[in-house]
C-alpha cells in the first residue's frame, strides 16, 4: 500500500509559514543590531549571527542590506498600524486624526519603542540610492494620504481649514510628527533631557485645532 501523497496546498502553506518565521526572526535581529550599532553599523553577517541563521539565508530572503532595512521599516509601520487600529475605534475626521497623533506620540516614552530605529531609517533614505529613497517616499506618501483622508472627512462635515490645499496641510502635520519623533530619539540616544510627551501631545492637538477656521 502506497503512502498518500502530500497535500500540495498544505505543503505550500508550511513553506510560507517557515519563510514568515525566518523573516520575522531576521527583522527582529536587524532591529537589535541597529539599536546597538546604528544603521551604518548593521551588517548582513551580524544580523544572521544574531538571528542564529546562515548569512546565505539572509541574502536569499532579502538580497542585500537595503532590502532588509526596507523590510524593517515596513514591519515598524505595520506594528504602528495595528496599535492605531486597536485604539481608533470608529472615529472619523479630526477625531481619527487625534487618535493617530496620540498613538504616535504615546509610543515615544515606552521601553519597547522602535521610534529611534524608525527615525534613523527614514533619515537613511536621504543618503541611500534612488530606489531605496523611492520606497521610503511611497511610505511617506501613504501616511500623508491617510492624514489627508481624515481632513477630507472632516471637511465633508462642513469644517473649513486655514489652508484649502489639504495635501500640503497633511504633509505639514506628518512632517511635524516625524520631526518631534526625531528630536525625541536624538535626545534619548544622547541621554540628555527627556521631552514631555504629554505636553507635546497637547501642543499637536492645539496645532490641529488651530487649523480649523472658526465660524
Amino acid at each position: 500500500m502506497t503512502a498518500p501523497a502530500a497535500h500540495p496546498a498544505r505543503t505550500r502553506r508550511t513553506q510560507e509559514e517557515r519563510r514568515a518565521t525566518s523573516e520575522g526572526a531576521l527583522i527582529k535581529a536587524a532591529m537589535t543590531v541597529m539599536r546597538a550599532k546604528g544603521i551604518g553599523g548593521m551588517t548582513i553577517a551580524e544580523v544572521a549571527e544574531t538571528a542564529g541563521v546562515s548569512k546565505g539565508l539572509v541574502v536569499h530572503l532579502y538580497g542585500n542590506k537595503q532590502a532588509l532595512q526596507l523590510a524593517v521599516l515596513s514591519e515598524l509601520r505595520s506594528q504602528f498600524a495595528r496599535r492605531f487600529h486597536q485604539a481608533e475605534g470608529h472615529t472619523v475626521g479630526l477625531a481619527r486624526l487625534r487618535s493617530f497623533i496620540r498613538t504616535q506620540l504615546g509610543s515615544l516614552g515606552k521601553s519597547d519603542s522602535n521610534t529611534q530605529v524608525f527615525s534613523a531609517l527614514l533619515s537613511e533614505a536621504i543618503f541611500q540610492d534612488r530606489e531605496f529613497a523611492a520606497d521610503v517616499a511611497r511610505m511617506n506618501d501613504a501616511t500623508v494620504a491617510f492624514v489627508r483622508e481624515c481632513l477630507e472627512a472632516e471637511q465633508a462635515q462642513g469644517t473649513r481649514f486655514i489652508e484649502e490645499d489639504l495635501d500640503s496641510l497633511a504633509t505639514f502635520i506628518v512632517a511635524s510628527l516625524r520631526g518631534i519623533a526625531q528630536v525625541y530619539s536624538i535626545n534619548a540616544t544622547a541621554k540628555t533631557k527627556t521631552l514631555d510627551t504629554q505636553k507635546l501631545l497637547q501642543l499637536c492637538e492645539a496645532m490641529v485645532d488651530g487649523m480649523v477656521v472658526s465660524a
